[in-house]
């Protein structure tokens, strides 16, 4: 009896490994500058065409059911991001779990940006993965601020963290206009 057990024991052990062992492989070849590229290409080919419902599109099925008035904000960030891209920079961070078969693929891209009329950071929080709930895949968080106030409002969505789109405390018409 405890020979079988200590055989069934090993082939579990086997088999959480070769588990493991695949995701740890997964993640190792994927390329996540493209996909963070290909995500911050769609967002702002969005803001210059104005295109509210690429825009809104980005952004995964449970992010739009969160958010507080998704559409102000979109409204928002077409007023507020200006100019055509001269250079940019980007640091992309990636937070991967699995948990008993649960996989979750999450990144944290920032790019600064600087336009022909100003120098923005524009930061998202992209779900790639989540096979415990798949409405949760796509954009959860978008931030587009000016980098002159990265000290006051930029954090990697840890303090600033929303569903939609960030809009810093004096955000108004006024601002986007």
């Amino acid at each position: 009896m405890r020979k079988i057990l200590s055989i069934i024991t090993a082939i579990l052990f086997a088999l959480n490994l070769s588990a493991c062992g695949s995701f740890r492989h997964e993640m190792m070849s994927t390329d996540f500058d493209t996909i963070a590229n290909t995500r911050f290409e769609e967002i702002i080919d969005a803001l210059n065409s104005k295109d509210s419902e690429s825009l809104k599109g980005v952004f995964s099925t449970n992010a739009l059911k969160e958010a507080t008035d998704i559409d102000s904000g979109i409204e928002y960030l077409m007023g507020f991001y200006k100019g055509e891209i001269i250079d940019k920079e980007v640091a992309i961070e990636n937070d991967a779990l699995n948990n008993y078969g649960k996989k979750t693929i999450t990144l944290r891209c920032l790019y600064t940006v600087t336009t022909n009329e100003d120098v923005y950071l524009v930061f998202f929080i992209d779900e790639l993965v989540d096979t415990e709930n798949p409405d949760n895949e796509g954009v959860y968080m978008l931030q587009i601020i000016k980098e002159a106030d990265r000290s006051k409002y930029f954090d990697w969505g840890y303090e600033t963290k929303c569903t939609g789109i960030y809009l810093p405390p004096e955000a108004d018409d006024s601002e986007a206009n």
